[in-house]
């Protein structure tokens, strides 16, 4: 009889997966639809319209939407600049749903919600495109939150890229051009990092190497949130609840003296610094919401989904061209794009004319302070254009960045930003930061 019921769960759940393929075909077929019935009215077929029919298409098309805003290496200003404000907040899904996927995962490791939890809240503290987060309390007292992926996320990532990789093939085929746009390769690099996202065990992963690094290191400043291994499946993701504030929180900020506002942006450096001379990784998503103030004043480092890799010569040229963007440097900045191999030809290369395409960007950016990250804040939530901007000119004198690179230089932007508001008399590299990369020049 087991092997019966066995049987059955399966070609059932077969089955379910071959509707919502078939719906999801369908969902996508009718947005496209509506976007080629407005731009048969008239409306102009721009970068903003292709964002609003992402935008309605959901989880894959947000993360495909956010891959284009934070690549602009690769693709056009305009849909950089359509794409920034692509947000991956959405409505949450009922709890009766979230519920049935938390049964499913429990069960998947041989136990129960009535089992291990006193009590979880209904309503979400966090709801993404993947997942949303609840706050629960564990029989022996713990509070934890609880990462719980919506459903069907992976039935629809692997039927939207399949369907995306096909219209690719076909337009490489139809029209030559798009030949050379070599979009094989993206669209892998697209789906290595979506699919990614949803494998929780991986995140919980890269949260366990980073609170090992932590022990190494012996600090108590910086914390990361415990994982509970055997409650965490690949869509679920058990971990301690910290409660805290933003470090770029104005109510925070104004109850901070200077000094420990220093101290507390210096504990954020060193440890991030260290993580990735240690173990090559970094935490590429530390934006504000994802850096707190702990109740207990430690700065907790949340959020592992995303988590780049760098070779150390990508590093060491990364560091020399933030560090030339900060002194105005614009022949270092230059040096240092060529240095880091993004182009193949450096011995063609001319470093005057790009270094003054390089003070031409920033003299328009801000004639009075010439780092972009430095501006008024609203600017400064604008990070992505002066990546683009940096690939628009190296793309014009043969350079590529390579993978990760735009991540980390974005994440060191992050940190400038940080700086500003919480202690703008600091440097990135000053004291052991400054050392470091010396020792790596």
């Amino acid at each position: 009889m087991k092997q019966k019921r066995s049987a059955w769960q399966l070609a059932k759940q077969t089955l379910g997966t071959g509707k919502n393929v078939l719906g999801r075909i369908h969902a996508t077929a009718s947005v496209a639809s509506l976007a080629a019935l407005r731009v048969a009215k008239g409306e102009k077929p721009d970068a903003y319209l292709l964002k609003e029919s992402f935008e309605r298409l959901g989880v894959t098309y947000i993360k495909l939407g956010q891959f284009i805003a934070s690549t602009p290496s690769i693709f056009p200003k305009e849909y950089v600049l359509a794409f920034q404000d692509c947000l991956d907040q959405t409505t949450p899904v009922p709890f009766s749903v979230i519920e049935r996927v938390l049964d499913e995962e429990l069960a998947s490791v041989g136990t129960s919600v009535a089992a291990e939890f006193v009590s979880i809240e209904r309503t979400p503290i966090a709801s993404a495109s993947i997942a949303q987060v609840h706050k629960a309390v564990l029989k022996d007292g713990s509070v934890v939150a609880l990462k719980v992926q919506k459903p069907h996320v992976q039935t629809v990532m692997q039927t939207d890229l399949g369907v995306l990789h096909g219209v690719f093939w076909a337009m490489e085929r139809l029209v030559p051009s798009m030949r050379a746009a070599n979009l094989a390769p993206i669209m892998e690099e697209v789906r290595t990092r979506m699919l990614a996202e949803t494998d929780f065990i991986a995140e919980s992963t890269h949260i366990a190497r980073f609170n090992a690094m932590l022990a190494n290191l012996g600090t108590t400043k910086v914390i990361a949130p415990k994982v509970y291994d055997t409650l965490t499946t690949k869509r679920l993701l058990t971990m301690q609840f910290l409660a805290g504030e933003s470090l770029i929180d104005e109510t925070l900020n104004a109850r901070l003296t200077s000094e420990r506002a220093r101290q507390l942006m210096a504990d954020v450096l060193d440890t991030w610094f260290l993580g990735l001379m240690m173990t090559g990784e970094f935490h590429a998503d530390l934006h504000a919401g994802n850096v707190l103030l702990t109740d207990d004043g430690r700065v907790a480092f949340l959020d592992f989904g995303l988590v780049g890799q760098i070779q150390p010569s990508s590093l060491q040229a990364c560091f020399a061209l933030v560090q030339s963007l900060q002194a105005n440097d614009y022949h270092g900045m230059a040096a240092a794009m060529v240095g880091i191999g993004m182009t193949h030809k450096a011995e063609r290369m001319d470093t005057d004319r790009l270094a003054a395409d390089l003070a031409m960007l920033f003299g328009r950016v801000n004639p009075a302070s010439h780092t972009h990250a430095k501006q008024n804040a609203k600017q400064a939530d604008n990070l992505n254009v002066l990546m683009m901007e940096l690939a628009q000119i190296g793309k014009r004198h043969g350079i590529h960045f390579p993978r990760d690179f735009a991540l980390l230089l974005k994440q060191l932007l992050y940190f400038d930003r940080f700086m500003v508001t919480l202690a703008p008399e600091m440097e990135l590299f000053e004291g052991e930061r400054l050392q470091v990369i010396k020792a790596l020049n």
